[in-house]
């Protein structure tokens, strides 16, 4: 994307894109949406679990009707049982955002996967390919019984910065950072990341922040209305497409409707369960962000004040 293919802001300058980012539930969609209907806007998606077909409900997609009101891209587009990982991600949103300059539109980027917003912004650092033998191995033990928490443990021991970063039950990046390290002899964490607001493609970045009281009503209310609204159901019919070790199985929600379809969980456990884990991820989401520089900080209580908040913040 060159000076020349970036749009202009009314006063002249060149106009990077927006990106709407805060926790889970604090209404980034909704800002993003509204941005775009003023701005000319298209939204770019970087969360990671919305990227995948048929994953709706527990992963808050935009409906299709939203979707309809202003373009939409990099939803629904990679299915749960394809290998896929942030520098992939980079290199389908690169062309996303050329193309839509190229129509003269501001790009919108909403999400909460702040890996892929990064990788997409500063671009990762050069670390080891997959290494196919060695993720077998990985994987194997991962599937024995307690496997997932003895590599966990393993991982705490030969990197601890990456132990005390991932949790345990975040399978993927756990297994990822121990291939890593086998295959190199280096600790992912000692691979040098960029840094987002700091690296090769500028953008403005709106945070939503809320009282954090009011951010977990919101949050527990929404975990009841995903359930009621079909959460279970949605993961029965979308295992019978995919195995149910595919990574997105394993987020916030669709593990729980798993253990309640296989009897482990009844859904009130199910419901408390994905709430808890809800609110562990949004408070992680914040204290990423709180570290990125750059942020532009605003208070996201009312919707109404939110908006017009960054619309004085991105005309001024």
């Amino acid at each position: 994307m060159t000076d020349k293919q970036r749009p202009k802001t009314e006063n002249g300058r060149s106009a990077g894109p927006i990106v709407v980012a805060g926790p889970t539930g604090v209404g980034k969609s909704d800002l993003a949406l509204r941005l775009a209907r003023e701005l000319s806007g298209e939204i770019v998606n970087y969360d990671s679990v919305q990227i995948y077909r048929g994953f709706d409900i527990g992963s808050a997609k935009p409906a299709a009707e939203t979707r309809a009101l202003v373009p939409h891209h990099l939803y629904d587009v990679v299915d749960a049982d394809e290998e896929f990982n942030a520098a992939d991600y980079a290199r389908l949103a690169r062309p996303v955002l050329d193309e839509i300059v190229r129509r003269g539109n501001r790009p919108i980027l909403v999400g909460g996967t702040f890996f892929y917003l990064r990788a997409l912004l500063a671009g990762l650092p050069e670390m080891p390919g997959r290494d196919e033998a060695i993720r077998a191995r990985i994987s194997a033990v991962a599937e024995r019984p307690r496997g997932p928490v003895w590599l966990h443990r393993w991982l705490s021991k030969v990197d601890p910065p990456s132990g005390n970063k991932i949790a345990p039950n975040d399978r993927h990046r756990v297994e990822r950072a121990l291939e890593v390290w086998l295959s190199s002899g280096r600790p992912i964490s000692s691979w040098q990341r960029p840094r987002a607001g700091s690296g090769e493609l500028p953008a403005v970045i709106l945070g939503l922040n809320i009282e954090r009281k009011k951010l977990v009503e919101l949050l527990d209310r929404r975990t009841e209305r995903m359930f009621a609204e079909g959460l279970v159901e949605e993961t029965r019919t979308l295992l019978q497409r995919y195995p149910k070790k595919a990574r997105p199985f394993g987020t916030i929600g669709y593990r729980e409707a798993i253990a309640v379809l296989e009897g482990e969980m009844d859904t009130a456990a199910a419901i408390t369960e994905t709430a808890r884990r809800t609110r562990a991820y949004a408070k992680r989401q914040m204290t990423w962000l709180r570290a990125e520089p750059d942020v532009q900080w605003l208070d996201a209580s009312n919707r109404d004040d939110v908006f017009a908040a960054a619309m004085r913040l991105l005309r001024g």
